[in-house]
């Protein structure tokens, strides 16, 4: 009898089941549901969670997602804190462990689940059997070498910079950067009608921190090879994340005035508040490439400009910040900005400012500015904005601006359409992440399957070996 009372007590006293059932759900869809849906061969989080008590783990025998009352023995929440034994990374993939709160939410469901089973033994004069305590329900400490927060941007590059956020190991991500011709060019329809510079690259997390990427741009039909080095991370526990990328240049283009460049870039950045993400740059471009065929003035006695060899380089100073929008903080408000530093005072030396024009008596480079936003998914990310700089290179784009002002155009002061004295470009970025050996089981089963069939399944079961697969 005294039993009894004291379980009703404490089940009395226990969370609402319905109430942290509904905490899981938001954990779900924000951090889980982008990926794992009906569409993936593994588990799909997008369902009631409750059906996933007692479904073992496709492909890893023994392992059961959920075991109610019991969140030490439920791979679900192991994927997800790495506290044990897992296959492959800690979910969500290439971001690493969720905030302690969230880890909780979903361990107190967990714990919760115990409970009418329970309520049947005590009814039944059974023992109860002993629960695992549910985990508080605030963020827990950090812990060494584990990820408690989320990274300070969503996507490797702003605009133009790179970023401190490295895709992860075994991360594969397809790119797209699109910039259309300048708003402003008569009969242009907002530059959907003129030229456009695009590129298409791929990357890879080679190590946690640690890429390589290689892209081709259709701008002097360059080709670019680079690799991004975070040794220190924010989301690893760190005050600030900082790191280098270098990268180098092959430009096969006849009017490209320097057909080998490279680039190198110091990142400092931090997460302030978990909504507002800041980051300062550091880059030299040698040799920078300017227009291919130069002159300059030296004397200016009148007699004009005289072709010169450009290789020269160029120093950089650059801002970064977004704004993380949403419950999910999947929407950002991003600006950057690129400001060439001035060389000495000395017409040998100076730079080329607004992409090419040597005017010595300019006494500030008009910088390189980006302003708009994105949208991310944690497979996918997005971005439209307008810019004053349409190269995609570093390179390229270091020499600052390609327009003065972004509302005249010269020439059109007078245009038939208001829309014609905008003087800007616009563009977007679209990545696409894939997790490297995801498919790897289906296609394994799949192909024993198809030697079953052929009379050959002792052989072909020999022959399997364990898939690598996320859960």
């Amino acid at each position: 009898m005294l039993n009894a009372a004291m379980l009703s007590m404490a089940l009395v006293a226990a969370p609402d089941s319905g109430a942290l059932k509904a905490e899981v759900v938001k954990v779900f869809e924000a951090s889980c549901t982008s990926c794992h849906d009906a569409a993936d061969d593994l588990i799909n989080l997008a369902v009631n969670p409750e059906t996933l008590v007692g479904k073992p783990a496709k492909n890893l025998k023994g392992k059961i997602l959920i075991v109610a009352g019991n969140p030490a023995e439920s791979y679900l929440l192991t994927k997800m804190t790495g506290d044990g034994p897992i296959d492959g990374e800690v979910m969500p993939a290439g971001e690493g462990r969720l905030p302690g709160d969230k880890i909780a939410a979903v361990s107190n469901w967990i714990t919760s689940l115990a409970a009418p089973a329970a309520t049947a033994s005590a009814s039944a004069g059974a023992a109860v059997p002993s629960v695992a305590p549910a985990q508080p329900s605030g963020p827990r400490p950090p812990t060494r070498g584990r990820i408690e927060r989320p990274k300070p941007f969503h996507g490797t590059h702003q605009i133009v910079l790179p970023t401190t956020t490295t895709l992860g190991q075994g991360i594969l991500q397809f790119r797209i950067d699109h910039r259309f011709g300048r708003i402003g060019t008569e009969r242009g329809f907002l530059g959907l009608d003129a030229g456009v510079i695009m590129s298409i690259g791929l990357a890879v997390g080679l190590v946690d921190g640690w890429d390589f990427r290689i892209r081709r741009t259709n701008s002097l039909k360059g080709w670019e090879i680079g690799t991004r080095y975070i040794p220190l991370r924010q989301e690893k526990g760190r005050k600030v994340s900082f790191g280098f990328e270098a990268s180098l240049d092959g430009l096969r283009d006849e009017g490209a005035a320097n057909p080998v460049s490279g680039n190198i870039v110091m990142m400092l950045s931090r997460l302030w508040f978990q909504r507002w993400s800041t980051m300062l740059t550091l880059s030299y471009s040698s040799p920078t490439n300017h227009a291919a065929n130069p002159e300059i003035d030296y004397d200016g006695d009148g007699e004009g400009p005289v072709p010169v060899e450009d290789r020269r380089g160029t120093l950089d100073v650059g801002i970064a910040s977004t704004v993380w929008l949403g419950k999910a903080r999947r929407w950002g408000l991003e600006i950057e900005y690129l400001q060439p530093i001035p060389a000495p005072a000395d017409p040998t030396d100076i730079f080329y400012y607004r992409g090419g024009d040597a005017d010595s008596s300019v006494p500030v480079p008009i910088g390189s500015w980006s302003i708009g936003g994105s949208y991310y998914t944690g497979k996918h990310f997005f971005q439209v904005f307008i810019t004053n700089n349409r190269q995609i290179h570093l390179n390229q784009a270091a020499p600052g601006g390609q327009v003065v002002n972004p509302f005249q155009t010269e020439g059109l002061e007078d245009p038939p359409s208001a829309l014609n004295q905008l003087n800007f470009f616009l563009g977007f970025n679209l990545a696409r992440h894939f997790t490297l050996g995801k498919n790897a089981a289906r296609w394994r089963k799949e192909r024993e399957e198809k030697l079953n069939k052929q009379g050959g399944g002792a052989t072909a079961n020999a022959r399997m070996t364990q898939p690598a697969s996320r859960l």
